[in-house]
């Protein structure tokens, strides 16, 4: 029995008992008012009656007559007139009342119910004594507690009535406060502490009763695009819709629910994979069909994980945390399909958190080190520049290029303090060759494109200049070209905000990425660096010489430097410089390295004499 239904039954019954007490009360107030009121009215009428029978006392015909005339109050059993010294002079009785003694006046009750009441005669002439019945007195006191009870009933049944009319407000309001604690109010499906509670005990039933169970872990495809260009009241309405779609698919053993965003947990009872991926391709599908928003058509696919019980987890947490892995593998597979969790997903998971907290450790234990790959000038073969490339000497794992742990950076959130630190160590660096009398040399640090949405990246520049004290014109920020795709008003702003500073911008990887000849009309970009990849078989392929000759020239007509990456080898420079490249990078001219050792390269070349071109230099050769 629930506390309510207890505390409610303990209300009736305290009710009830309350009732009865009040009850018995009233019947006894009754009663014994009604007796007092028969009392005070016999003995008045009694002494009313006294005078005539002291006159009257030697007639014993006229005594009878007079004592009939008190009995004829219905109450009245039975009345007898004594003298002084106890003599019976008259009676009256009524019918099957008994005869009043005649030798005493001390008189035995006629009935159970009667009363006897004594009236001395004036100038004490003797006595009268009435029997009366106590029965109307009781009567009126049932009929008073006949509408008494009669009354708390009515009562009773209101009282009930009403609580049963607030019990079942109360329990609607307790149903809708559960539903709206439990759903989520935009698409009505359960949210994610109601999905996390029905995965629990679903996951104890399917131990006890020793049944397979699924957990699918769903993303939309694209959805921030569709929120970004058309808005959130659209994206909302693309969330509506797609519960709609996902509560048409459930039953008594799927369950939906939102737990986040656009994340989606589904929960299978009894399934296998067959039926796993059964479920998942009708989800697909359901998906497929296009949503009205806003005057037009869209449509959205869903990346889906599906984790097993009991073979990739026991609990909750882990059979969610292996669905997502495995919707992610699925994103990284093309979108708008399904994967199941495996072992090599669960390497690559906890690959990726070791990785991230070891490199919240190498920020604070100074495992980061900047190397320096050399640009040169072709003209003159002189080294005139260097790019920043970020290196992390692992005790554990030992050195990694950049390349190995930046995407973990940008998904951590770590690439604020990474780039603020290589910003900051580049330009320092930077100004102390410049200090030393190694010349102006202009440095090149990438910027990511997470960096470039970050609010306080021109403030972050215009601070590491003045705290370095490095010439802006010697600092030269590389973006990649996804810079293109989520070109932005805020994002141009900054652009220009940051060569106002004096900063130089390049396009690193031209010609690989989204590429939008428009937008160099409008962007601020003072160097392109074509894609090493245009570089590396330029020699033998005509396809990427005429490719990387195009950049070139387009450059040019725009006043647009241009750097060539990947340069290995004589050939691939010389098709470079009749194309017309004024910088060129690569192993030919040097790998990257730590700053002393580009210290000693450039001061070493420029004691040399110029040669057709020089040797390579041992050092780090990663990328």
């Amino acid at each position: 029995m629930s506390l309510r239904s207890h505390l409610v039954r303990t209300y009736v019954a305290l009710y009830a008992l309350a009732q009865f007490f009040v009850l018995i009360g009233v019947i006894s107030w009754a009663y014994l008012t009604a007796r007092a009121d028969l009392d005070a009215q016999l003995r008045a009428q009694a002494l009313r009656l006294g005078h005539q029978l002291v006159q009257l006392r030697n007639d014993p015909n006229a005594l009878q007559q007079s004592l009939a005339s008190l009995g004829v109050q219905p109450d009245v059993l039975a009345v007898a007139m004594y003298a002084m010294d106890g003599r019976l002079l008259a009676t009256y009785r009524r019918k099957g009342a008994a005869h009043p003694s005649s030798a005493t006046r001390i008189v035995v009750p006629i009935r159970a119910d009667a009363i006897n009441l004594h009236v001395a005669l004036p100038d004490r002439s003797g006595q009268l004594v009435v029997w009366a019945s106590t029965g109307s007195a009781a009567v009126h006191a049932v009929q008073l507690a006949l509408v008494c009870v009669l009354t708390m009933s009515l009562g009773f049944a209101l009282a009930w009535w009403l609580l049963r009319k607030q019990r079942a407000r109360l329990y609607q309001a307790e149903d809708s406060i559960r539903r709206a604690a439990e759903s989520d109010k935009l698409t009505g499906l359960a949210n994610r502490t109601a999905f996390l509670h029905t995965l629990d005990t679903a996951l104890r039933m399917a131990s006890s009763q020793r049944m397979p169970l699924s957990v699918l872990f769903m993303d939309l495809d694209n959805f921030k695009i569709i929120n970004d260009t058309l808005g959130h009241g659209a994206g909302d309405a693309l969330l509506r819709e797609v519960g709609r779609r996902l509560r048409a698919l459930s039953d008594e053993h799927t369950h939906f629910g939102r737990l986040g965003g656009d994340e989606f947990g589904i929960i299978v009872r009894g399934a296998g994979k067959d039926d796993s991926v059964r479920l998942a391709e009708r989800i697909l599908q359901h998906l497929s069909a296009p949503i009205d928003l806003v005057e037009q058509q869209v449509y959205v696919g869903a990346s889906i994980g599906i984790a097993l019980y009991p073979q990739d987890g026991h609990d909750a947490s882990t059979l969610l945390k292996r669905a997502d892995a495995a919707m992610y593998q699925a994103k990284e597979n093309g979108r708008n399909n399904y994967q199941f969790f495996s072992t090599d997903l669960h390497f690559r998971a906890l690959q990726h958190f070791v990785i991230e907290m070891s490199l919240r450790r190498a920020l604070e234990n100074g495992e980061l080190a900047l190397y320096y790959q050399p640009q040169v000038e072709i003209s003159t073969r002189r080294i005139v520049g260097v790019e920043a490339l970020l290196r992390w000497k692992s005790p554990e794992f030992g050195t990694f290029a950049s390349s190995d742990f930046i995407a973990i950076a940008e998904q951590s959130g770590l690439i604020h303090q990474l780039g603020a630190w290589s910003l900051e160590t580049a330009c320092r660096q930077a100004r102390a060759w410049e200090s030393s009398g190694l010349g102006a040399l202009s440095v090149a640090v990438n910027l990511s494109v997470r960096q470039l949405h970050s609010s306080d990246i021109v403030r972050l520049v215009r601070e590491t200049l003045a705290k370095t004290g490095l010439d802006p014109r010697l600092l030269e920020l590389e973006i990649t070209e996804t810079i293109f795709v989520k070109h932005n008003n805020e994002v141009m702003d900054k652009l220009k905000a940051l060569t106002d500073l004096g900063v130089r911008l390049a396009i690193d990887d031209f010609g690989t990425g989204y590429s939008s000849l428009s937008y160099l009309r409008r962007l601020p970009v003072h160097r392109l660096k074509i894609d090493k990849s245009f570089v590396r078989d330029s020699h033998f392929t005509p396809d990427d010489a005429a490719i990387a000759a195009a950049i070139i020239a387009m450059a040019r007509k725009l006043d647009i430097e241009v750097t060539a990456e990947g340069v290995e080898n004589e050939e691939q420079l010389a098709l470079l410089r009749d194309a017309g490249c004024h910088l060129v990078q690569g192993y030919y001219f040097g790998s990257p390295l730590p700053a002393e050792e580009l210290e000693r390269l450039v001061r070493q070349l420029r004691r040399s004499e110029p040669s057709a071109g020089p040797a390579l230099t041992s050092g780090d050769t990663t990328p």
